[in-house]
């Protein structure tokens, strides 16, 4: 192969960037068949060659950023080589927050060091002992290694670390953005620092990402105090891949309570088992990952595909991927990924959201709201990565609302916040870290490790290696004074007569436990067992009893034997089961979601990758929102509350929590509002008035009010004014919370004095006027009998369509009978037999009829969104999506008009005198149907009121809209419809 490099920095800069490397890295290069270097590659290679100074590389994912390091590292340690024999010691340190991306950067970097005669070692807790003595023994190459391994490092080899190092000229930190603004991060910093420490000299830092908010912000994380000298490397202009989307909305049910009452029937519900069918039937035979956000749904929807497979007699390409499951499970799911022939779908949380090398994904399914922008784009970035477009599919499931539904609940938020987090990151803006935290937790853990580290140390050289000139220095000498006092009220530390601190008894005990390592918390878990064989763990904190019934790993258990002493759960296969309990939190939604989301409640645009379902969830959103008036005034009442929406993110919310809980208000958070019980729109507004033109106050005083600070691992070690500190600058946040409580409480001057219980209007439509600017306005009445109750498992027997003008008269009429390929069902309800529709055409022969009758009308039809929904099931079998259409229900209407009585539509026709014609026959029915509305349209005009009806926008897609080209193509068809 010809490698197109050209000697002209003006021509080619890569060419350029090529030529500096050496040659040894050249021909390896030239190995893996490349054209020619990625710009970021490129732009990398002079800062890291200099070895001079620090750099920042932010690129997509797959973009080559790991290359782009490793390149010049290694070509700048060979022709070092070449002058002679390089000093003793690790010349080169990788960290990663995963052990799984070690060992993924294992294997990648092994043929790259191997082309320069450079070792490279792994350290984490999965290693054995005489890997790790043979590093000890003979220190050398590249060392890829976790904080934690770090920092037990520093512990266990003391002050024979800096002949380990010895040899050390850069230092890589992956994934930095996951570091920023955590307590995993402070540690690292610190570690950092304390590297160069040991070995009385800087080491230059280099920090790859994939979401950098803000390059600045990286910088200064990456180098405290110095941020400004940082090279920064941004966005890889070669990074232009083509992205599919679609948004699929589905309406969830609660599980049948029979089936919740025996464990071995359990009820996913109807939408995660509609989410299942979907994903099986366009994601099998392809490499995939579904991103579930939860360990809980990862083992529902595995065990879900797992049933389907079997139910339709294939093998199973589905398996779960999470951090509960053990090692051996985990790399055997990547493996799968990986092996080309074997195609396989890993449902997982985010441990394959970072960038372990699993080969190209086809298709990145994400189920819910991924809880940031960033999140999102690091799972994107796993499709696309062979040049092709990245394929991204999105599920949201709502709940079904009534008129007792919550307010916030009418507002479909999740839907908004999935569309809001998929525009900004088409944008490319993602959540700035919060960088403000005091992180006293991991100082505390610092402390310890340096004591440690040297066999005691003073006061004064604590405060000068950790917060003086490193990573704490916001920590001033009285507040790390106070700090040492607490520690050794805690025995955490003692001083000897000279000065020296040295470990307590209790600090003894924390510092030679395994734990101590990690600067964040880790739940005690049991282990889970089947012959003998380890198949993960669960939390301690769930109670588990004999007799219990898991799903885990893919497969359903029964719990044999619980041994609480030794933390082990013995378990054996069952035919039923149901996901543990696994702790953890949601994430922290960002000020810049929230604000989005407001935006889109307001706009009339629909995005174009929302599917039927999805567009109709935006559109009751927004109308409830207009409803609530909530685009004028932030307040509405339900009963005896209040509820407030700030439209903010969540460090904003908690601090207005805390604000309006200090003034005696009975509040919870909600989402994306606050409820504030037993609390009169009018006390809330004149208290949002009176707090707006007060002084802001200081974050600790506000923080005061808050009972339960203790958040961090070793937070139970300070007093209370330290945890009001450290709690006051990780969790509040006063001076972005003021502005948005002055805009509350201006707008809750315009509340009226006698507010009304919101009552929701039937269907939630916005309304509609057949006179408005849209001009005259068809219907077309749809009615659908079919083989059972289930959009996805049954099928449409027969369909028949009622053409009205706008005026409401009929035009023409249209129906046949359809071929279901499968039983055809009720008989006693239906009266269609197998022999009627022997001979009758399918869906796909019909569906451009189908599409000819429904398009530029309003679709009208008795209990709507079933036959809508048998309708987009039938439309996506034949490899199209069903367009928008705007949709009115005359079950729902018949409530709106007549509040409280019998809706079928039996009982609609004898109270308008209708004649229902022939019973249970498509035609009959939609002919009904069509003269219901035409009733309620005469009523209408009569009473001169346009807001008696709703419906939906009106569509600007063409009859039918074909589906990306991943999923089955749009069959050809012929006409042939019967009529019945």
């Amino acid at each position: 192969m010809i490698f197109r490099f050209s000697n002209s920095d003006e021509v080619n800069a890569p060419a350029t960037a090529f030529a500096r490397l050496h040659k040894h890295i050249q021909a390896w290069i030239w190995a893996q068949k490349w054209q020619q270097l990625r710009s970021t590659q490129a732009e990398a290679v002079d800062p890291i060659l200099r070895g001079d100074t620090d750099v920042i590389i932010s690129a997509a994912t797959a973009s080559g950023k790991t290359e782009a390091a490793w390149l010049p590292i290694l070509s700048a340690l060979a022709q070092q080589q070449d002058n002679g024999p390089l000093p003793s010691g690790v010349k080169a340190l990788y960290l990663s927050p995963l052990k799984a991306l070690i060992n993924d950067q294992y294997e990648r970097l092994g043929s790259l060091a191997e082309s320069i005669n450079i070792p490279v070692h792994r350290r984490h807790g999965d290693v054995t002992g005489g890997a790790r003595r043979a590093l000890r023994e003979t220190p050398d190459g590249l060392l890829l290694i976790t904080p934690e391994s770090l920092e037990a490092m520093f512990i266990t080899q003391g002050t024979r670390l800096p002949g380990i190092l010895n040899g050390l000229q850069y230092i890589v930190i992956d994934e930095l953005h996951s570091f920023i603004g955590t307590e995993r991060g402070a540690q690292l910093q610190s570690l950092l620092h304390r590297v160069e420490l040991a070995l009385r000299r800087r080491i230059p830092r280099i920090g790859l990402s994939a979401t950098l908010a803000d390059l600045s912000v990286a910088a200064e994380f990456l180098r405290p105090k110095q941020g400004a000298s940082v090279h920064l490397i941004g966005e890889d202009s070669d990074d232009k891949a083509e992205l599919r989307m679609q948004l699929r909305g589905y309406i969830g049910s609660s599980p049948d309570p029979a089936h919740a009452a025996a464990e071995e029937e359990f009820d996913a519900g109807v939408d995660k088992k509609a989410i299942a069918e979907h994903l099986f039937r366009n994601l099998r035979g392809q490499d995939n990952l579904v991103f579930a956000n939860s360990r809980a749904n990862v083992e529902t929807y595995a065990d879900l595909l797992k049933q389907i497979s079997e139910r339709n007699r294939v093998a199973n390409e589905f398996f779960p991927h999470h951090g509960n499951l053990s090692k051996e499970f985990r790399e055997d799911v990547e493996s799968r990924l990986r092996a080309p022939g074997t195609p396989a779908t890993a449902v997982c949380t985010s441990t394959l959201e970072m960038g372990i090398d699993i080969g190209t994904a086809d298709t990145v399914a994400q189920i819910g709201a991924p809880g940031s922008v960033s999140a999102l784009r690091q799972r994107l970035g796993r499709s696309g990565r062979r040049g092709g477009a990245a394929t991204l599919r999105l599920y949201i499931s709502e709940d079904t609302v009534d008129h007792r539904t919550p307010p916030v609940d009418q507002l479909r938020a999740q839907t908004f916040e999935v569309v809001a987090t998929v525009e900004l990151l088409l944008e490319r803006w993602y959540e700035p870290p919060n960088t403000s935290g005091l992180h006293l937790s991991t100082l505390i853990q610092q402390v310890l490790s340096v004591i440690a580290q040297h066999g005691g140390a003073t006061a004064a050289e604590i405060y000068s290696a950790l917060c003086e000139a490193g990573p704490f220095n916001h920590v001033d000498r009285p507040m790390f004074v106070r700090l040492l006092r607490r520690l050794g009220e805690e025995d955490l530390i003692m001083q000897a007569s000279d000065g020296t601190l040295l470990p307590g008894s209790v600090g003894e005990r924390l510092i030679n436990h395994y734990s101590f390592y990690s600067a964040f918390q880790s739940a005690e878990e049991y282990r889970l067992i089947t012959s003998g064989r380890t198949l993960g763990s669960i939390p301690i904190d769930h109670p588990v009893i004999e007799g219990n019934l898991l799903i885990f790993a893919g497969r359903r258990w029964r719990v044999l034997h619980v041994d609480a002493a030794n933390k082990v759960i013995d378990l054996a296969q069952a035919r039923g089961g149901r996901p543990p309990a696994f702790s953890g939190g949601g994430a922290v939604i960002a000020d810049g979601i929230r604000q989005r989301m407001r935006r889109l409640y307001e706009e009339d645009d629909v995005p174009a990758y929302l599917d039927h379902s999805a567009q109709t969830l935006l559109s009751e959103g927004r109308a409830a929102y207009k409803r609530m008036n909530l685009a004028k005034q932030p307040l509405i009442t339900w009963g005896e509350d209040t509820i407030l929406f700030p439209w903010a993110g969540d460090r904003i919310m908690n601090t207005l929590h805390v604000l309006l809980t200090a003034s005696d208000l009975d509040v919870s958070l909600d989402g994306v509002a606050l409820n504030l019980r037993k609390t009169s729109p009018q006390q809330l507004g004149s208290l949002l008035r009176q707090l707006a033109a007060s002084e802001t106050p200081e974050p600790s005083a506000l923080a005061k009010n808050v009972a339960v600070k203790s958040r961090d691992k070793h937070d139970m070690y300070l007093d209370d004014d330290l945890l009001t500190l450290s709690y006051a600058a990780s969790s509040l946040d006063v001076d972005t919370t003021w502005p948005v409580l002055r805009r509350l409480a201006e707008a809750s001057g315009t509340h009226p004095e006698s507010s009304a219980v919101p009552v929701p209007e039937s269907m939630y439509f916005p309304r509609y006027d057949p006179r408005a600017e849209h001009g005259p306005v068809p219907f077309a009445v749809v009615d659908v009998e079919t083989t059972g109750f289930s959009a996805q498992k049954n099928r449409i027997v027969e369909i028949a369509i009622v053409r009205l003008d706008a005026a409401g008269v009929i035009d023409s009429t249209w129906s046949t009978l359809v071929n279901p390929d499968q039983p055809t069902g009720p008989v006693h309800i239906h009266g269609i037999r197998p022999d009627d529709v022997v001979s009758a055409p399918r869906f796909a022969d019909v569906l451009d009829e189908v599409a000819h009758q429904l398009a530029g009308a309003v679709v009208v039809a008795h209990n709507a969104a079933f036959d809508i929904s048998f309708l987009t099931s039938e439309f996506e079998r034949a490899g199209v999506q069903a367009p928008p259409w705007p949709t009115l229900c005359t079950m729902q209407l018949s409530q709106q008009f007549h509040p409280g009585q019998p809706a079928t539509l039996a009982d609609i026709c004898r109270r308008h005198n209708i004649e229902a014609g022939e019973a249970h026959t498509a035609l009959a029915d939609a002919t009904a149907a069509a003269q219901v509305l035409m009733a309620y349209l005469k009523r209408s005009n009569e009473t001169a009121d346009p807001d008696l009806l709703p419906a939906l926008p009106f569509p600007v897609a063409p009859p039918w809209i074909p589906l990306e080209a991943s999923d089955r193509t749009r069959p050809k068809t012929k006409q042939r419809s019967g009529q019945r």
